[in-house]
């Protein structure tokens, strides 16, 4: 990996198969973005939470995809499915591997 983010969303009650279809649709976008070179995603059924594991070529391409995402309302579409809203929505940004330690 080049560079590791990990980014959680934790499903509202009740909402996670909404949460998984909204992602479905979004995330082919997520892959073809400029800079992105894979998304994995990992379902853990006992907290309702998709997590996806992003590697990008630089941590700069990930930021303009964030941005354009909140440009173009995605945050809004997830909000009503996650537990606390968009603001329930966490990024892990990992960075780069460390060989040395």
């Amino acid at each position: 990996m080049k560079n590791l983010v990990i980014v959680s969303f934790p499903a509202k009650e009740g909402m996670l198969d909404d949460l998984k279809e909204t992602l479905k649709v979004a995330l082919p976008d997520t892959r073809s973005f400029e800079g992105c070179i894979s998304v994995d995603t990992y379902i853990e059924d006992s907290t309702n939470t998709v997590y996806l594991i992003e590697d990008w070529v630089s941590l700069d391409d990930q930021s303009r995809y964030l941005n354009w995402r909140v440009e173009t309302g995605l945050l809004d579409v997830l909000d009503p499915l996650l537990d606390g809203g968009a603001g329930g929505l966490k990024a892990i940004i990992c960075g780069p591997k460390y060989m040395d330690i």
